[in-house]
Protein backbone atom coordinates (compact mmCIF):
# COMPACT_ATOMS: atom_id res chain seq x y z
CA UNK A 1 0.00 0.00 0.00
CA UNK A 2 1.52 3.29 -1.07
CA UNK A 3 2.00 6.26 1.18
CA UNK A 4 -0.70 8.29 -0.56
CA UNK A 5 -3.33 5.67 0.18
CA UNK A 6 -2.15 5.39 3.82
CA UNK A 7 -2.45 9.14 4.19
CA UNK A 8 -6.02 9.09 2.86
CA UNK A 9 -7.00 6.30 5.28
CA UNK A 10 -5.46 8.19 8.20
CA UNK A 11 -7.37 11.34 7.29
CA UNK A 12 -10.64 9.40 7.09
CA UNK A 13 -10.04 7.83 10.53
CA UNK A 14 -9.19 11.20 12.07
CA UNK A 15 -12.37 12.69 10.66
CA UNK A 16 -14.41 9.79 12.02
CA UNK A 17 -12.89 10.26 15.49
CA UNK A 18 -13.65 13.96 15.39
CA UNK A 19 -17.32 13.23 14.67
CA UNK A 20 -17.75 10.40 17.21
CA UNK A 21 -15.37 11.70 19.93
CA UNK A 22 -13.44 8.43 19.78
CA UNK A 23 -10.60 8.25 22.26
CA UNK A 24 -12.41 10.59 24.69
CA UNK A 25 -15.05 8.19 26.04
CA UNK A 26 -17.91 9.51 23.88
CA UNK A 27 -21.52 9.86 24.97
CA UNK A 28 -22.93 12.33 27.48
CA UNK A 29 -23.94 12.29 31.17
CA UNK A 30 -27.54 12.31 32.37
CA UNK A 31 -28.75 12.97 35.94
CA UNK A 32 -31.85 11.20 37.25
CA UNK A 33 -33.31 11.12 40.77
CA UNK A 34 -35.28 8.60 42.82
CA UNK A 35 -37.78 11.30 43.83
CA UNK A 36 -38.84 14.65 42.40
CA UNK A 37 -40.04 15.87 45.80
CA UNK A 38 -39.74 15.04 49.52
CA UNK A 39 -42.40 15.70 52.17
CA UNK A 40 -41.46 15.82 55.85
CA UNK A 41 -43.75 15.54 58.87
CA UNK A 42 -44.07 18.01 61.74
CA UNK A 43 -40.73 19.03 63.20
CA UNK A 44 -40.13 21.13 66.30
CA UNK A 45 -38.37 24.43 65.70
CA UNK A 46 -34.69 24.13 66.57
CA UNK A 47 -34.55 20.36 66.12
CA UNK A 48 -33.80 18.14 63.13
CA UNK A 49 -35.85 15.42 61.46
CA UNK A 50 -34.78 11.98 60.39
CA UNK A 51 -33.24 12.29 56.90
CA UNK A 52 -34.99 11.31 53.69
CA UNK A 53 -33.00 9.73 50.88
CA UNK A 54 -32.62 10.89 47.29
CA UNK A 55 -30.63 8.58 45.02
CA UNK A 56 -28.82 10.40 42.20
CA UNK A 57 -28.06 8.15 39.21
CA UNK A 58 -25.91 8.94 36.20
CA UNK A 59 -28.06 7.26 33.56
CA UNK A 60 -25.90 8.61 30.75
CA UNK A 61 -22.87 7.21 28.95
CA UNK A 62 -20.20 9.64 30.15
CA UNK A 63 -18.98 10.71 33.61
CA UNK A 64 -21.20 13.18 35.47
CA UNK A 65 -19.20 16.08 36.91
CA UNK A 66 -20.88 17.46 40.05
CA UNK A 67 -19.90 20.99 41.00
CA UNK A 68 -22.36 21.68 43.83
CA UNK A 69 -25.16 20.16 45.92
CA UNK A 70 -26.99 22.54 48.26
CA UNK A 71 -30.22 22.67 50.28
CA UNK A 72 -32.19 25.86 50.85
CA UNK A 73 -32.93 27.49 54.23
CA UNK A 74 -34.50 25.29 56.95
CA UNK A 75 -33.21 22.13 55.22
CA UNK A 76 -29.78 20.50 55.25
CA UNK A 77 -28.16 17.80 53.14
CA UNK A 78 -25.27 15.34 53.29
CA UNK A 79 -24.05 13.21 50.40
CA UNK A 80 -21.36 10.82 49.22
CA UNK A 81 -21.50 11.81 45.56
CA UNK A 82 -18.02 13.23 45.15
CA UNK A 83 -16.90 15.37 42.21
CA UNK A 84 -17.46 12.73 39.52
CA UNK A 85 -20.07 10.00 39.10
CA UNK A 86 -19.32 7.31 36.55
CA UNK A 87 -21.85 6.33 33.90
CA UNK A 88 -24.39 3.92 35.42
CA UNK A 89 -23.32 4.68 39.00
CA UNK A 90 -25.39 6.27 41.76
CA UNK A 91 -24.86 8.08 45.03
CA UNK A 92 -26.90 9.07 48.10
CA UNK A 93 -28.16 12.51 49.08
CA UNK A 94 -29.77 12.67 52.53
CA UNK A 95 -31.98 15.68 53.20
CA UNK A 96 -33.07 16.80 56.69
CA UNK A 97 -35.70 19.30 57.82
CA UNK A 98 -33.97 21.53 60.40
CA UNK A 99 -36.27 24.53 60.91
CA UNK A 100 -35.28 27.76 62.64
CA UNK A 101 -38.81 29.13 62.39
CA UNK A 102 -42.38 27.82 62.58
CA UNK A 103 -45.09 27.26 60.01
CA UNK A 104 -45.34 25.62 56.60
CA UNK A 105 -41.95 25.41 54.90
CA UNK A 106 -40.89 24.76 51.32
CA UNK A 107 -37.49 24.61 49.68
CA UNK A 108 -35.25 22.73 47.28
CA UNK A 109 -32.09 20.70 47.14
CA UNK A 110 -30.22 21.81 44.03
CA UNK A 111 -27.64 19.80 42.09
CA UNK A 112 -25.31 21.57 39.68
CA UNK A 113 -23.49 19.36 37.16
CA UNK A 114 -22.55 18.94 33.51
CA UNK A 115 -25.74 17.09 32.50
CA UNK A 116 -28.55 18.56 30.49
CA UNK A 117 -31.03 20.62 32.49
CA UNK A 118 -28.48 21.60 35.13
CA UNK A 119 -29.03 22.77 37.78
CA UNK A 120 -31.64 20.17 38.71
CA UNK A 121 -33.84 20.63 41.78
CA UNK A 122 -35.85 18.34 44.06
CA UNK A 123 -38.65 20.18 45.86
CA UNK A 124 -38.95 19.96 49.67
CA UNK A 125 -41.82 20.66 52.06
CA UNK A 126 -42.58 20.24 55.74
CA UNK A 127 -44.10 21.91 58.79
CA UNK A 128 -42.22 23.43 61.71
CA UNK A 129 -44.07 23.63 65.02
CA UNK A 130 -43.56 25.56 68.25
CA UNK A 131 -41.77 23.45 70.86
CA UNK A 132 -43.63 22.45 74.00
CA UNK A 133 -42.46 24.09 77.22
CA UNK A 134 -43.20 23.63 80.93
CA UNK A 135 -45.96 25.67 82.59
CA UNK A 136 -44.46 25.50 86.09
CA UNK A 137 -47.18 23.17 87.42
CA UNK A 138 -46.55 19.74 88.87
CA UNK A 139 -49.40 17.26 88.31
CA UNK A 140 -49.75 14.14 90.43
CA UNK A 141 -52.36 11.47 91.11
CA UNK A 142 -53.54 11.34 94.72
CA UNK A 143 -54.65 8.04 96.21
CA UNK A 144 -56.66 8.52 99.41
CA UNK A 145 -56.85 4.77 100.00
CA UNK A 146 -60.59 4.75 99.34
CA UNK A 147 -61.89 3.40 96.07
CA UNK A 148 -59.93 4.18 92.93
CA UNK A 149 -58.53 7.43 94.33
CA UNK A 150 -59.34 11.09 94.31
CA UNK A 151 -58.08 12.46 91.00
CA UNK A 152 -55.18 14.84 90.44
CA UNK A 153 -53.57 17.57 92.46
CA UNK A 154 -51.60 20.32 90.84
CA UNK A 155 -49.19 22.67 92.54
CA UNK A 156 -46.45 25.19 91.92
CA UNK A 157 -45.11 25.46 95.49
CA UNK A 158 -42.83 22.42 95.23
CA UNK A 159 -43.07 21.79 91.54
CA UNK A 160 -41.20 24.89 90.45
CA UNK A 161 -37.80 23.48 91.43
CA UNK A 162 -38.19 20.70 88.89
CA UNK A 163 -40.72 22.39 86.60
CA UNK A 164 -39.41 25.88 85.78
CA UNK A 165 -41.69 27.89 83.51
CA UNK A 166 -40.50 27.92 79.92
CA UNK A 167 -38.08 25.00 80.09
CA UNK A 168 -38.40 22.83 76.96
CA UNK A 169 -40.44 19.67 77.44
CA UNK A 170 -38.51 16.55 76.49
CA UNK A 171 -41.33 14.02 76.03
CA UNK A 172 -44.61 15.95 76.00
CA UNK A 173 -47.70 13.77 75.74
CA UNK A 174 -51.43 13.89 76.47
CA UNK A 175 -51.87 11.21 79.13
CA UNK A 176 -54.49 10.07 81.63
CA UNK A 177 -52.45 9.72 84.81
CA UNK A 178 -55.21 10.44 87.29
CA UNK A 179 -58.38 8.80 88.51
CA UNK A 180 -60.80 11.51 87.45
CA UNK A 181 -60.88 10.51 83.80
CA UNK A 182 -59.24 13.71 82.64
CA UNK A 183 -56.12 13.80 80.49
CA UNK A 184 -53.24 16.16 81.15
CA UNK A 185 -50.41 17.24 78.90
CA UNK A 186 -47.27 16.25 80.79
CA UNK A 187 -43.56 15.99 80.19
CA UNK A 188 -43.34 12.30 81.06
CA UNK A 189 -39.56 12.47 81.40
CA UNK A 190 -39.82 14.64 84.54
CA UNK A 191 -40.64 13.87 88.17
CA UNK A 192 -41.86 16.33 90.79
CA UNK A 193 -43.69 16.37 94.14
CA UNK A 194 -47.15 17.83 94.77
CA UNK A 195 -47.33 19.03 98.41
CA UNK A 196 -50.01 17.76 100.72
CA UNK A 197 -50.72 15.01 103.19
CA UNK A 198 -49.82 12.32 100.70
CA UNK A 199 -47.06 14.08 98.77
CA UNK A 200 -47.83 12.41 95.44
CA UNK A 201 -45.11 12.10 92.84
CA UNK A 202 -46.09 13.69 89.56
CA UNK A 203 -44.80 15.04 86.27
CA UNK A 204 -44.39 18.58 84.98
CA UNK A 205 -47.25 19.99 82.96
CA UNK A 206 -46.37 21.02 79.40
CA UNK A 207 -47.93 23.60 77.12
CA UNK A 208 -48.74 21.10 74.38
CA UNK A 209 -48.18 17.54 73.25
CA UNK A 210 -46.36 18.80 70.16
CA UNK A 211 -43.55 16.56 69.05
CA UNK A 212 -41.89 15.52 65.84
CA UNK A 213 -43.54 12.90 63.69
CA UNK A 214 -42.30 10.99 60.66
CA UNK A 215 -43.91 10.48 57.26
CA UNK A 216 -43.63 7.88 54.53
CA UNK A 217 -40.06 6.68 54.09
CA UNK A 218 -38.68 8.05 57.36
CA UNK A 219 -37.10 5.72 59.90
CA UNK A 220 -39.03 5.00 63.09
CA UNK A 221 -38.95 2.86 66.23
CA UNK A 222 -37.03 3.03 69.50
CA UNK A 223 -36.37 6.62 70.56
CA UNK A 224 -37.09 8.02 67.08
CA UNK A 225 -40.20 10.15 66.49
CA UNK A 226 -43.37 8.19 65.89
CA UNK A 227 -45.17 8.09 62.55
CA UNK A 228 -47.57 10.88 61.62
CA UNK A 229 -51.31 10.24 61.38
CA UNK A 230 -52.06 7.86 58.52
CA UNK A 231 -48.70 6.06 58.72
CA UNK A 232 -47.55 2.96 60.60
CA UNK A 233 -44.05 2.00 61.71
CA UNK A 234 -43.35 -1.07 59.58
CA UNK A 235 -40.34 -3.35 60.03
CA UNK A 236 -38.24 -4.22 56.98
CA UNK A 237 -35.03 -6.04 56.16
CA UNK A 238 -32.95 -2.88 56.69
CA UNK A 239 -34.88 -1.20 59.52
CA UNK A 240 -38.31 0.14 60.41
CA UNK A 241 -39.88 2.90 58.32
CA UNK A 242 -43.19 4.76 58.31
CA UNK A 243 -45.52 3.30 55.70
CA UNK A 244 -49.12 4.23 54.81
CA UNK A 245 -51.59 2.63 57.22
CA UNK A 246 -53.70 1.51 54.26
CA UNK A 247 -50.75 -0.32 52.70
CA UNK A 248 -48.89 0.30 49.48
CA UNK A 249 -45.27 0.68 48.54
CA UNK A 250 -42.88 3.51 49.27
CA UNK A 251 -40.36 4.42 46.62
CA UNK A 252 -38.46 6.51 49.15
CA UNK A 253 -37.97 3.75 51.71
CA UNK A 254 -34.31 2.90 52.07
CA UNK A 255 -33.33 -0.11 50.00
CA UNK A 256 -30.50 -2.48 50.99
CA UNK A 257 -28.32 -0.61 48.49
CA UNK A 258 -29.46 2.66 50.05
CA UNK A 259 -28.48 1.34 53.45
CA UNK A 260 -25.02 0.56 52.11
CA UNK A 261 -24.77 4.11 50.82
CA UNK A 262 -25.87 5.39 54.22
CA UNK A 263 -23.18 3.34 55.91
CA UNK A 264 -20.58 4.96 53.68
CA UNK A 265 -21.66 8.38 54.92
CA UNK A 266 -20.97 7.50 58.53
Amino acid sequence: MNSKRLCIIALVLLGSCALSSCGSGGGSPSASFSASSLTFGDEVEGSASEPLLITLTNSGTAPLTITNIAASANFTETNNCGATLAAGADCAIYVTLAPNTTGSLTGTVTITDNAGGSPQAVSLSGTAVTPSTLTGLCVGAVDLGVGPGNGCYTSTSKGTDNCPVGRPAVTPALVNVCFDGNSYTLDTSTHCVVPGNYHPIGSCQATSAVGSCSVQGQQCGGTLPGCCSGFTCTAGADGSFCQPTTGGSDSRARSPRGQTLADRLK
